[in-house]
């Protein structure tokens, strides 16, 4: 497994989409360690107010 300084060192180099999968494990492996705290739980009378149409339009 390379060294953090040796991942920085290259990930200026990376493509796209190279940088998004290691990114992607990088959380997921913190979550692994921490859990996952953008996770809440949902009961039947949350609304999510960010993801609604605008109306008064």
């Amino acid at each position: 497994m390379p060294s953090a300084s040796r991942l920085l060192a290259i990930m200026p180099s990376l493509p796209r989409a190279a940088l998004a999968r290691l990114t992607a494990c990088v959380i997921d492996r913190m979550d692994e360690i921490d859990g996952d705290p953008d996770l809440k739980d949902l009961r039947d009378d949350d609304e999510d107010t960010h993801d609604r149409e605008n109306t008064y339009d």
